[in-house]
């Protein structure tokens, strides 16, 4: 378990000041893996027996909109193991209230195949905190079919991180790329993303979005690799 004070900086935040999820989850990003580094497990080390945690779901939930240079404490923890899945949940808070809540989901695999390993394998010891918190519901599909499409978004090398693959925290963007977001009156009150296969430099992504079910949803299918790539959906509400 780990815990830090941060400050919500200028390039977080969308035009009325309002916490974008990518930013949130970079720093989600950099604690877990600052969790981990203090558990023994460092990326290097990791990688210096062929395995990489890679991200399988995310929910967030924001109560309340964060603003540009709010001071938030953030706590992290690997909660629990369930089958070949990690749960690591975030705790956001400001003035004593926890106002973000986010659970994220990790599988381990080897980096060269990506074939999933097994807990029973992983060399590395990361204790399960057990705790009971207000852990966000994935299921195991959003039912993101038959949507409108969007376009197309390449992936870039500035998309790309040390797994060489679309880093986790620029679905977020791509997914509010194609939703209805305004500008100057919204908030992101929810986001959910499931991360079906990864994308990876040139790859071609071909977006789709509608309202369903109340919901915002887009889904993004990768032309190039012929596999769905991810499906996200979103909860928008009013500063």
């Amino acid at each position: 378990m780990i815990e830090r004070k941060i400050s919500v900086a200028s390039f977080d935040v969308y035009p009325n000041s309002t916490l974008k999820p990518s930013a949130l989850q970079k720093i989600m990003q950099q604690l877990a893996r600052e969790d981990c580094d203090q558990s023994g497990c460092t990326y290097n080390d990791m990688r210096a027996v062929n395995m990489v945690f890679v991200l399988t779901k995310l929910g967030i939930e924001i109560k309340k909109p964060v603003f540009a240079y709010d001071e938030l404490t953030v706590r992290t923890y690997h909660n629990r193991v369930t089958g070949i899945t990690s749960v690591r949940e975030f705790e956001f808070f400001r003035d004593g209230e926890e106002i973000i809540h986010a659970t994220t989901q990790w599988v381990i695999v080897r980096y060269d195949t990506r074939r999933i390993v097994r807990p029973r394998e992983f060399p590395f010891e990361l204790k399960e905190h057990n705790i009971d918190c207000a852990s966000i519901d994935i299921p195991r599909s959003l039912n993101a079919t038959e949507l409108t499409e969007r376009g197309e978004r390449i992936v870039r090398l500035s998309d790309l991180d040390e797994n060489d693959h679309l880093n986790n925290c620029v679905y977020s963007d791509i997914s509010l790329d194609y939703l209805p977001y305004n500008r100057k009156e919204d908030y992101v009150k929810g986001i959910r993303i499931i991360f079906h296969h990864e994308a990876k430099l040139g790859d071609v992504l071909k977006i789709s979005s509608d309202e369903k079910d109340g919901k915002l949803v887009v889904s993004a299918y990768n032309t190039t690799s012929e596999m769905n790539c991810f499906e996200a959906d979103c909860e928008l509400g009013k500063i």
